[in-house]
């Protein structure tokens, strides 16, 4: 199923059937930390640890950052370092790729634009280029891999536009340029500018959102986060008619609406999805409102740690689908930090980052045994949502 995807939330579910699991592993870069190190030497200890925690010279990776960064002007052990470090991350990120495909056998990923834009021009590069390793990893396997963009683009007309031909789509059309510079397959766009941030029409004509809809990739709906102070204007209640309804449910409405006015649903999965954090009680009100939705539900790893590993399988997993043939799917369950340093003792790993490999695979096997547990807690059967991965 390589190549240009019919519709990317039906070939999200194939990639999680053959994961077996409705997991996905998020790669936000944090700088790390260590009170006898400097920052530079700290991030290197880690980042860098395949070269010992040193810059790993005369290497394919190094030789490109230093031309990039180059360009911004810096000079002697500034450009050293900046190269020196990017090239260790992109070490990193494409080691932890290799092992979430080739080891633990999942299919579907995240990144976050505002981690790799912190490094500026070369920090878009190191994006670029580890969706490069994810596209050569489908190669390699012959399985279609689904990367979501977490970007939040809330513009609208051209600027929006311009943020679609970036992220998601070619620069053929309006630049003659047979290229797509990141070719993400989903992204989520911000919609408290209006139904424009989708550009489903522009002055009356298609719009190139919607033209990249048809051309199979998908959007997700910002709509009830997983931040602390998210409900200080999502959970405010509004006129939709002659019904009040809180922000985030009229958000939901607006988003069904759309997908059937513009026939954007296949086999009743919609081209649209919803993020739905995991870190607030969901009742499945959002799954009645809004039917064919697939929810991005970010709130796995690091802002759910506690005594219940449970805690954030609870909040959402009324929120999938409970009958039809996608029983059970309808989610996305995102773990960003536990993912990208499963190694850490406060993700539950050893401690030690030599122990990755073995750190990742544990975790994400800990995943799919909590994830089947949540399938058989009694609310959940009493909804009739059955655990998809029999």
């Amino acid at each position: 199923m390589l190549g240009m995807p019919d519709h990317a939330f039906l070939e999200l579910i194939d990639a999680q059937t053959r994961g077996g699991t409705l997991y996905c592993g998020g790669y936000d870069l944090h700088p790390q930390q260590d009170v006898q190190r400097g920052a530079w030497d700290a991030n290197m200890a880690v980042y860098g640890f395949q070269n010992g925690g040193q810059i790993a010279y005369k290497t394919e990776r190094y030789d490109f950052y230093n031309r990039v960064v180059a360009l911004e002007g810096l000079k002697g052990t500034a450009r050293e370092r900046y190269a020196g470090l990017l090239a260790a991350i992109e070490d990193y990120l494409c080691y932890v790729a290799e092992i979430s495909v080739l080891k633990c056998g999942l299919f579907v990923f995240k990144t976050q634009w505002g981690f790799y834009v912190q490094f500026g021009p070369a920090g878009a590069f190191l994006l670029q280029r580890l969706r490069r390793k994810f596209q050569e990893l489908e190669a390699t396997t012959g399985c279609r891999i689904i990367v979501i963009l977490d970007c939040k683009p809330g513009d609208i007309a051209t600027t929006q536009a311009a943020y679609f031909t970036g992220f998601m789509g070619s620069l053929m059309e309006q630049w003659g340029i047979d290229h797509a510079p990141f070719d993400f397959d989903v992204i989520n766009p911000a919609p408290w500018m209006g139904r424009d941030v989708l550009v489903l029409e522009e002055k009356g004509r298609l719009g190139l959102g919607l033209k990249l809809l048809r051309q199979g990739k998908c959007l997700i709906y910002v709509n009830k986060t997983s931040n602390p102070s998210g409900p200080e204007y999502q959970d405010l209640l509004v006129k939709a008619g002659n019904e009040e309804m809180a922000l985030f449910m009229l958000n939901a409405l607006h988003a069904h609406q759309m997908s059937e006015e513009y026939g954007l649903h296949h086999e009743e999965v919609s081209q649209f999805g919803l993020v739905v954090g995991a870190t607030r009680t969901c009742d499945g009100s959002i799954r009645r409102m809004f039917p064919w939705y697939t929810g991005l539900h970010p709130g796995f790893g690091a802002q759910s740690l506690g005594k219940d590993p449970l805690s954030p399988f609870r909040k959402v997993i009324l929120e999938l689908r409970r009958d039809g043939r996608w029983n059970g799917f309808g989610g996305v369950h995102s773990s960003s930090r536990n993912h990208l340093f499963a190694w850490q003792k406060q993700y539950g790993g050893s401690g030690q980052v030599e122990n990755l490999e073995q750190d990742l695979v544990a975790a994400v096997r800990k995943h799919r045994t909590l994830e089947e547990e949540a399938f058989n807690l009694p609310e959940v059967i009493d909804a009739g949502i059955d655990y998809p991965f029999s």
